[in-house]
């Protein structure tokens, strides 16, 4: 009985994922060493729905962000091109990233066939360094790689591209402290062109 729930679950998954799985084919926007796995999603995204969002996502992965002994473990940058001003607060961004890598990390489960683990609560904490930038940390279970809570040091600014007419949000992640060298690499990536001139 219970294998049958089981296949019943993945196939509904497997349906849901083709039907409403948004991968978008326009190029990433993000501008990072050729090794880095880069990707595009549409709002609203899959495993967080709920993010009252209208846009893009582009993700680019640093060398080795799915190997839990590479320096770079699941360090990354992704940004939100969106079509309104997101108007972000401490509490909203708090918020946004309880949903997001909640979301995330149940379809994590989801695709390891964990269908009965409990997840962990993801716990996010942030301060706000200026009016269009924020420092802090999201506690999450790695339901992909470690199986086990960890700790990604984070680093959120926001900025408004005219000549696309998108309100910017870039989010830098990774467990390694700000001192390590892994975030010059993050700060490096930027979008691929001047936003005061046209692409």
């Amino acid at each position: 009985m219970r294998m049958k729930i089981l296949q019943i679950v993945v196939i509904i998954g497997g349906c849901i994922c083709i039907t409403n799985c948004k991968t978008v084919k326009t190029n990433n926007l993000l501008e990072a060493p050729d090794t880095w796995r880069k990707e595009v999603l549409e709002f609203p995204l899959i495993f967080a729905r709920s993010l009252p969002y209208k846009g893009e996502e582009h993700i680019r992965f640093a060398e080795g962000w799915g190997d839990i002994n590479s320096e770079t473990y699941f360090s990354y940058i992704f940004l939100w091109s969106l079509d309104e001003d997101p108007d972000l607060t401490i509490t909203k961004i708090e918020s946004d990233m309880n949903i997001y890598f909640t979301g995330l990390m149940k379809m994590g489960l989801i695709t390891k066939f964990r269908f009965f683990k409990k997840l962990p609560e993801t716990v996010a904490s942030f301060k706000e360094d200026d009016d269009k930038s924020f420092e802090g940390f999201i506690e999450v279970y790695d339901a992909f790689f470690k199986k086990e809570i960890i700790i990604l040091n984070t680093k959120i600014s926001m900025s408004y591209c005219g000549n696309l007419g998108k309100h910017f949000v870039y989010f830098r992640l990774s467990p390694k402290k700000f001192q390590d060298p892994i975030w010059d690499e993050l700060h490096k990536v930027n979008v691929k062109f001047d936003c005061d001139i046209a692409p």
